[in-house]
This record gives structure tokens, sequence and C-alpha cells, in this order.
């Protein structure tokens, strides 16, 4: 309790109240409505399917969300992320290549927070670094339910400070019967259509099931395929946002309300993915003994492309103030007092301006010793760039994901006495076998007057999409491809796998008296993960076509795109795929690379974490109160290699191991009333943690360089001294369930986090070409708060008069406010939101059920969240996001039935972000169009 503040126990007060009053008016309501109804209502179809959802969330301990099998199919989610953004208090973090949902935050915690399971299994995750479960490779397809719990019980696993996912696939005693079904379904996507793209999209599984033995054997299996097409367009911004007057470094403070954009990109996407995969389950039900063999296998396969076109203005080198503070200093335009062989001479002191050459003058031989977007490298200074760049690249997307599962056990009762055990393997791998990419640059023009004059300045009707104010001379450069020559191409791989063995086994013995039984358990885990990144080839194109080539004589234009984003811009040229991976394997053949050791094993990495737990829980029943109470232990132990790499010159890099331990003690307890079959109260005081992604705790430090200079241009270290966040959580919640298709709740909860986990990264200044080197080492903050209603209502007016029998809404929304102290010494007494923490997220769907017909009309919506810390204290934020969605569905009988899909009505962006919160400095803005689907579904 000593974390738990007074201003936590005021809004746990609060929130009861909160629980109690609306439910009690609704219960009123409902009496009232039930006078005029029929007393036995046989539900059906998607009510049934919410019937079953809602019997688990409420025969739960736990506060749990489920997603049926049914709703999983019910609006045209891609994957489980999109599926799971429906769930209260979930939010989705988007892959800005494709358009679908990836990464899953809850209750404002991302991915890292949380814990994700397969039947229990803890899947093995393949970012290199990261905790969080990229769903990408998890189609919605052949699930039974998902299942979100937000409070922990200590028979489960600890390291889930946000909340714990577990996909749930279908065994044969699921079914009242041998049954087969076969899913169809084909739609398409208006933006790849009106672009001349490939559109179309098709998905097909099969299910079956069958008893035997007298129906103590059972056998389920499932099996999907699906290929769909993707094409989106975004704005990104080329460089950080800057203030109109000269910054320092990254970590001092800046002027938010007047910033300057370098440039941006614009990007067109297109490329295709193909999912395919499936479950089966072994299961035996005997007298005393339950057996289970559980699988489960997701392929992705993923051909994509992105053509950008880079547009933005160039730091140049600047005359440097002696004393970096005066703001008393003219601008240099003001002070050219004549020109000579050192070009401009200026009336400036040498006690005022750095006199590089030694001369005892002021001229523009001095502008040597910064890059600089400002007239002055000093306080004087302001935004003034001279010098633009203009090019056109060409990169694949390819990736490759697997996810496997398997896992055999059983439970076996033995008098008052039941086992529950369970041997799991899972099994990731994410990577790609060639990664290549083409450039085509005027930044090499250094002479050529039409880069060198000017920069760009930026204006636009919508902050969206900002629009390049150019002199004249240069308005056509986007015409132009004989203006840029070659810069440079590159090939290489990666590879990333995580390997997951976990043994437990638990034990519950049944009591007499208050104590109904008492539990006991234990868990070891084993993860192994590797990373490997192999450099195949450097970007020699001697001798080749590529040589001196400009775009427009390279042959590797595929055709010109008139415009994007609603015609706001005029693209230009895109690549062939083709034409570019023939030549640069050419080049490749011609001018083979050989690679040191360095270069080979500098990004590479692997280490082990073991983690051994144990848990003891007593479970006590007062009349209709249920109190669950005990404790949990985990020891952690991990060793990772990693490379590090000698800033100086090298000669000392290699890799490095590093081991480190901790443990974890999680009390807890929860308490459950039941007062009748329609209420349920819920309350929990709990903690948990959350362990420090794997490769951040290294002592590894990675290097990056740019491909052409070989200047360092980024940083990267690991924090070996990183401490796992711990958290105290505190949530009430009360249920009312007037009929089984129907529910209403409300839950308050806070979070009280110490060291919670970030990473910040940050531009240094450096005499490099790019002017800066990018560092970023992971830290752990100070204390983070975060607390919040969330209400969710199911109902269906079933047993009223027609027309609104056939009607019901769905309703779901979470409020909360957080605040996070990061430690950062120019962040002081600047507390600033939890990272991916929005302050409001809803959803709101109208169905209906009659006839044979259903249909849901979904509309969703996300806040705005940080989603992570930028430079001068001024973050990258997400934006509102919105969507509509629609799902029809008609029943020509028990068997078949014909669905009707639309996503993304409105035709909205899936990702938009800001430096900054307010929307007028643009840094991400990416649009997917619709996709319209129909779905056929078969069954006997």
């Amino acid at each position: 309790m000593s974390f738990i503040t007074k201003t936590s126990l005021m809004g746990a007060s609060f929130g009861a109240l909160l629980c109690a009053l609306p439910l009690t008016a609704f219960a009123q309501a409902e009496t009232l409505a039930a006078a005029d109804a029929p007393t036995e209502v046989v539900v059906t179809g998607q009510r049934l399917q919410n019937a079953n959802a809602i019997s688990q969330q409420k025969k739960a301990t736990a506060v749990t969300n489920v997603i049926s099998a049914d709703d999983l199919g019910k609006l045209p989610d891609a994957n489980a992320a999109d599926a799971l953004a429906r769930v209260p208090g979930v939010n989705v973090v988007v892959n800005q290549e494709t358009g679908e949902g990836e990464y899953v935050a809850i209750r404002g915690f991302g991915g890292t927070f949380n814990s994700y399971s397969m039947n229990g299994v803890r899947v093995a995750l393949t970012d290199s670094d990261s905790r969080r479960m990229s769903m990408t490779v998890l189609p919605p397809n052949g699930l039974k339910a998902i299942s979100v719990s937000k409070t922990l019980t200590p028979d489960m696993d600890g390291d889930a400070i946000g909340g714990a996912v577990n996909f749930v696939t279908p065994n044969a005693f699921d079914f009242r019967k041998d049954t087969v079904r076969v899913f169809a379904s084909y739609g398409i996507n208006d933006r790849a259509e009106g672009q001349g793209e490939k559109d179309g999209n098709a998905q097909i599984q099969i299910d079956g099931s069958h008893r035997f033995e007298n129906g103590k054997w059972g056998v389920f299996g499932s099996i999907n395929y699906g290929k769909s097409n993707y094409h989106n367009e975004e704005t990104e911004n080329d460089g950080e946002w800057e203030p109109y007057k000269f910054r320092l470094n990254s970590e001092e403070a800046i002027d938010e309300k007047s910033m300057y954009l370098p440039g941006i990109d614009l990007d067109y996407r297109r490329g295709s993915q193909e999912r395919y995969g499936g479950n089966f389950s072994i299961d035996y039900h005997g007298d005393d003994t339950q057996l289970y063999l559980r699988g489960q296998y997701s392929k992705l396969n993923r051909v994509g492309t992105n053509d950008y076109t880079d547009e933005r203005s160039r730091p140049t080198a600047r005359l440097t103030q002696v004393n970096i503070d005066d703001t008393s200093l003219l601008q240099p335009e003001q002070m050219i007092t004549g020109t000579g062989a050192k070009g401009n001479t200026y009336g400036y002191t040498t006690s005022q301006i750095v006199d590089t050459d030694g001369d005892g003058f002021i001229t523009d031989a001095d502008r040597t010793s910064s890059n600089s977007y400002w007239s002055l490298y000093g306080r004087s200074g302001v935004w003034d760039p001279k010098a633009f760049q203009f090019a056109r690249s060409f990169q694949n997307q390819d990736q490759v994901s697997d996810l496997m599962t398997l896992n055999a056990g059983g439970i076996t009762h033995a008098d008052a006495l039941t086992l529950e055990y369970d041997l799991s393997y899972s099994y990731g791998e994410k990577g790609s076998d060639g990664n290549f990419g083409i450039g085509y640059n005027c930044d090499k023009c250094d002479t050529d007057p039409m880069f060198t004059s000017t920069g760009i300045l930026w204006s636009s009707f919508d902050p969206r999409f900002p629009l390049a104010q150019l002199p004249a001379y240069a308005a056509n450069v986007d015409h132009r491809d004989d203006l840029l020559p070659f810069d440079g191409a590159y090939f290489d791989k990666d590879r990333q796998s995580d390997a997951r063995t976990a043994l437990k086994l638990d034990a519950t013995y049944q009591m007499t008296g208050f104590i109904d039984h008492i539990k006991a358990g234990f868990k070891y885990t084993k993860s192994e993960r590797k990373y490997d990144y192999t450099p195949l080839w450097d970007g020699n194109v001697d001798g080749t076509p590529l040589e001196d080539s400009t775009l427009a004589s390279s042959g590797l234009v595929e055709r010109q795109i008139e415009g994007i984003d609603h015609g706001t811009y005029y693209y230009g040229s895109i690549l062939s795929r083709s034409a570019v991976e023939n030549a640069i394997r050419a080049a490749m053949a011609a001018n083979p690379s050989t690679f040191s050791k360095a270069d080979l094993d500098s990004d590479d990495k692997h280490g082990t974490e073991t983690i051994t737990a144990a848990y003891a829980l007593a479970d006590m029943r007062f009349n209709d109160l249920q109190v669950l109470a005990g404790i949990r232990v985990e020891h952690t132990a991990v060793e990772n290699t990693a490379w590090a790499e000698d800033e100086d010159n090298g000669n000392n890099s290699g890799f490095l191991t590093y081991k480190k331990g901790y443990n974890n003690v999680l009390p807890s307890v929860t308490a459950v009333w039941r007062p009748d079959s329609r209420f349920v109260y819920r309350g929990a005081l709990w903690t948990s943690f959350s362990r420090p992604e794997y490769g951040n705790i290294s002592q590894g430090v990675s290097i990056g360089r740019d491909p052409t200079t070989h200047e360092i241009i980024s940083v990267s270290r690991g924090n070996p001294d990183l401490k796992p966040a711990q958290a105290v959580n505190l949530d009430l919640s009360a249920e009312y369930y007037p009929d089984a298709s129907s529910m209403v709740s409300i839950t308050y909860f806070q979070k009280v986090i110490h060291d919670f986990i970030f990473t910040n990264g940050s531009s240094v200044s450096a005499n490099t070409q790019e002017g800066t080197i990018e560092y970023s080492q992971p830290k752990n903050g100070q204390k983070a708060t975060i607390s919040g209603v969330e209400l969710n209502v199911i109902k269906s007016f079933e047993g009223l008069g027609a027309p609104f029998d056939g009607f019901g809404v769905e309703f779901n929304v979470t409020s909360q406010n957080s605040e996070a102290e990061t430690g950062l010494d120019y962040r002081k007494g600047r507390p600033i939101p939890f990272i991916q923490s929005p302050d409001l997220n809803y959803n709101a769907a109208l169905t209906y059920q009659k006839y044979g017909f259903e249909a849901k009309l979904a509309y969703q919506y996300q806040g705005a969240y940080i989603e992570d810390l930028r430079d001068n204290a001024v973050d990258k934020w997400v934006q509102p996001n919105k969507s509509l969605d629609l799902h029809t569905r008609y029943n020509f009988s028990k068997q078949l039935a014909v669905d009707f899909d639309a996503q993304n009505i409105l035709d909205g962006h899936r990702y938009y972000t800001t430096k900054g919160k307010s929307p007028s400095y643009q840094k991400d803005y990416m649009e997917p169009g619709r996709n319209f689907i129909v779905r056929l579904a078969y069954s006997y």
C-alpha cells in the first residue's frame, strides 16, 4: 500500500460510485422493459456469439474482455491487431508500409508492457530487440476467441503491466456435432484500383472437427490461405521541424509555436501479402483425466516496394559566432562590404565571428566550421536555408515471417487434488533474404545554381500536405529525371528468431470451509533469440550501365504517376522492381564486395533469457463474495552477446557478453461479489512489472554510417544498468447482465509505475555532411501515473415490439489521464502524457438481426498520443484516427451465409503523426484507401 497515494484512494472511491449509479439506473430500465417482453428468447446468429463471449467475461475472476470467433469475422480486419482495436482500452499501432495494424497498446501501455499467448503458451517474439508482438503474421482466421485480461492473478505471468492477450483456437469439444466449415472471400482496394495497381484480395479457410471412441476423443483442424494487394500514399517530413531561431543542440527547449520544415518525402507504396497456416487440436476427455495436443502455424510472405521522392533544404556551411549566445549580430546579407577571391567580405570583427583561416578578416572562406539551416551558427542566426536537394529512391520492402506454437498437457483429478501440466514450444522468425535499393539524387550537383542558391519554404492550405515554394527556374524539377545522377545502391539481408520452451505445473487442492481451494504452481521458461544482419554488396557499379547514369538514362523507370494524395502532388517517375533488381544483380556480379569480419558481425546479436517462477494463492468464499489472494515470485536471468564498436579507430571492437539477474515479488488480492445472476462487482489490488527490452540491457554499441561517405550518422547504445519497470495497479468494476446477449460494465483503474523504460533519441551537432549525429539509448524514467474509466455496453432489443426487436447497440469508451516524469534534465518540471497513452478511445456500433439478415455499422475513434520522445522536448504525436466500417450477412439457411463488408468507408488516414501535439507540424500522413469484401460461409 506504500505506493498507493491519497489521490489514488480518493479516485478509487469515486470509481466505485461511478460503478454503482449507472448500473442501477440501467437495471431499473431493464425491469420496466421486461414487463412487456416474452419470457423466453432463443439466441442465434451474432447474438449467440455475443452471448458466448459475454458468458466468458462474466465467469472470469479478472477484468477480462473477449472477442468471439464470429466477431473476428464481423468486420474486414486484416489481422489480429486490427480486431483487437475494438476492445475497450486497446489501441493499435499501424505498420506504415502496409496500412494494417501491427502492434497493440492496452490502456496506454505499448506492446512491450503486455504479454502474448496462444492457448496459454507465450508466443515467440520476432522483433530484434522488442517484447512487442508483431501481429501482421497472424490473421483473424481459425481462432475461437481472443481474450484480453486487464488484471492479473498470481497464477498468471507477472510481466504484463498493461494486460495479457491470449489467442484461443478451437477443439472438437467446442462443437455439438461433427462439423465441416468453409469460408471464402474476395475484395478490392479502391486506392490501388484508382492508380492502376493490383487491387484484389482473396481468402479461403476450411475447418473440420470429429469425435470418436464414444465421444472421448476429438480432433479439430483448420487451414487458411489468403493473398491481398495493398497500396498507400504517404507524406513524410524529411528532417525534424526546426525553430525559426537557432538552436544549439537537441536538449534545449524550443518554441513550438514557430517551426520550419526542412523537407518532405512522398511515398508511393505497393505490394502483396500472402498469408497461410492453420491449427489443430487432439483432445481426450476421460473420467478423471483430460489430455490435449495443440499446434498452430502462421506464415506471411510480403513482396512490396516503396518509391519515395525526397525534396528538402540542405544544411550548409555557416559563419560561427565567437560567443554562441550573442543575439545582437545582424544577418550576413546586411554585413556584406565587398567581394573578392574569398567570396563575400563581411563587416564582422574577429571578436564576433570565428576567423577560421586566420587572415584577420571575415569572408566566405570562414564558412567551414559547421553546417546549419540558420544564417549564423549562434543565437543571432535565423532560419535561412541556402541550398536544396531533390532525389528519387526505390527500395523493396519484402518480409517473410513465421510463427509456430506446439503444446501438450492435460488435467488430472484425484479426489480433492487437481493437477494441470503443460509442455510447450514456440518458434518465430522474421526477415528478408534480399533487401535492395537504389537512389538518384541532385545532392552531388554542388555547383548547380538550381540547387545551391536557395532553400525551400513550405506552405499549404492543409497541414497534411505541405507544398514546396520553389523559385521559377526550379519549379519543374519533379519532371526532370535528367537532373538526377546515380547516387548509390545496396543489397543486404537480415534474419531474426526467437525459440521458447516452457514447462508449467499447477496443483489445486479443494478444501472445505471458507477457503474453497488453495493453488500453487511452478513455471520454467527459456527464450533463445538471434539476430543476424549480413551486407552482401557495397554499391560499386563501375563498368555497368548504372555508372554515370541519370535516372532518365537508367532504363529503370516504369511509368509516370500524375497525382497522389487526392491529386495534391504531381509525383512523377516510379521504378520497375524487376529492372532495379536485375541492374543491381548485374553490378554485384561485375563488382563483388568483400567485407571485413567487423562489417559482417557488427549488427549481429544473440542471447538467452531464463525465467523461473512460483506462486501460491488461496481462493476464499464468503457466501456471494469470492476473494483470491496470493503471491508470485519470478527470477529472471539474462545473457546477451552483442557487438560493441569502438568509436575512435575500431581497433577494440568486438563481441561483449553481458549477464544480469533480478527478482520480482508480486503480491495481489482480487475480490468478486456476485449478489445475484445479473450483477458482478470486482476489485483488484495487484502488482506487475515489465522486463527491459532484450537488446537494451546489453553493452553493445551499434554505429550507423553513410553508405557513400562512411561518416558516422547514428550511434545506438545499450544500457546495462536498466531496471525492470514496476507497477502497483488498482481496478474496480461493476457489471450488469440483463440477458444472455447483453451487458453493461463500468471500470475505474489506476496504475502507478516506477522505473518505466523509454528510448530518447537526440541529434547532436557534429562536423559531418548532415551536421548532426543521432544518438539513442534506453533509460529508466522516474514515475508515471495512469488513471481512467472504461464503459462497455452491449444491448440487443430482442423481445421488444417491431421494428425495434431486430436492432442492438454496442458501445465502449475509455477515458484516461496520464502523467510521466522522465528524469531528463531538460524535461524537469515538464511532465508528459505517458507514451502511447491516448486520452480517449471509443467504439460504437449499430447492429441488426432479423429475417436471416445481420448487419453491423461500426465507428472507431482513437485519440492522440505520444509515439516516442524527440529532440528539444517536442515529441512525435500520433493524431486521432477514425474509421467507419460496415458488415452485412444474409443467412440463406443454417448452412449457407453470404457477407458483404466495407472497410474505411470515410477513406480516412490510418497513420498521421506530427512534431508536437499541434496538427500544424506534419511528420507522417498515410492513407491506404477503402476495402470492399464479399465473403461466403458454408458448414455442415
